[in-house]
């Protein structure tokens, strides 16, 4: 019996997604946290200095380029691999509606942030009016909003694309789109820095076995630059520091307070 052709030598191991997964983890969290903000806004629990605000409003136009930046690296890189080598295992069409329907929410989540940053560079105290509150109301939903959206398109693909990985790219050529993301990340070391703070032990383990050591230092250094940022964006409490190796390995929280 002649081997199945859809079926490669060396497929691609499940250790082998782990930046994929860890990448969509960072997302999370820093949704969820932004909604956070703005949910106590709304509810007048959060204040935003002149100074949190522009770091606030920075974390907001940079965590809308990352969800655009991720879902292109996607669109260009995984989709077109994965329907080369299973055509018929995926509903291909049905994702790329749901990547557009996140890219509109996105849109949504930008246009109101920078309605709401514009109001309280103006007027800090920016619910002084009922079209204030309004205004406020509108980007703290358009925040949910955009964490269902992508919530619900992680949750029907990450799986489904998984088990297609692992089972029909060989490793190589996975390799190959890993390396050419990295390749056309603008910032690779706030971007690792990132998903070292989320990462679990065994899978920094990984990370540091398919990178090496000197990539991982050197997003150990970039994100206690970043750490300094990220509180003054978020509030006390909110900066997650890198996981080291001895820490426990049990799974973060995908939105940590």
């Amino acid at each position: 019996m002649s081997p199945d052709p859809s079926i490669p030598r060396e497929p691609t191991l499940p250790e082998d997604l782990v930046t994929f997964r860890l990448g969509r983890r960072v997302l999370r969290r820093d949704v969820g946290r932004l909604c956070d903000v703005a949910d106590g806004l709304l509810a007048g629990t959060e204040y935003l200095s002149s100074r949190r605000l522009e770091a606030f409003s920075g974390v907001a136009e940079g965590l809308c380029d990352d969800i655009v930046g991720e879902q292109e690296f996607e669109e260009a890189l995984v989709w077109p691999v994965l329907e080369r080598r299973a055509p018929d295992a995926l509903p291909y069409s049905s994702f790329r509606a749901d990547r557009r329907t996140v890219r509109g929410a996105v849109d949504d989540a930008r246009r109101a942030t920078r309605a709401v940053v514009a109001d309280l560079r103006e007027r800090p105290a920016a619910l002084a009016t009922a079209q204030d509150y309004r205004r406020v109301q509108a980007f703290a939903e358009s925040w949910r909003r955009l964490r269902e959206r992508l919530e619900r398109f992680f949750e029907a693909t990450e799986a489904r694309v998984a088990e297609i990985v692992t089972t029909r790219v060989p490793r190589e050529e996975w390799a190959d789109i890993l390396e050419e993301v990295r390749r056309r990340l603008p910032d690779r070391r706030g971007a690792g820095a990132r998903v070292m703070e989320v990462a679990t032990r065994e899978e920094l383990e990984q990370l540091s076995g398919q990178l090496g050591s000197r990539p991982i230092a050197g997003w150990r250094n970039q994100g206690r630059r970043r750490r300094s940022e990220e509180t003054l964006a978020f509030g006390p409490g909110t900066a997650t520091p890198p996981r080291r190796h001895d820490e426990s390995d049990d799974e973060p929280d995908a939105r940590p307070g």
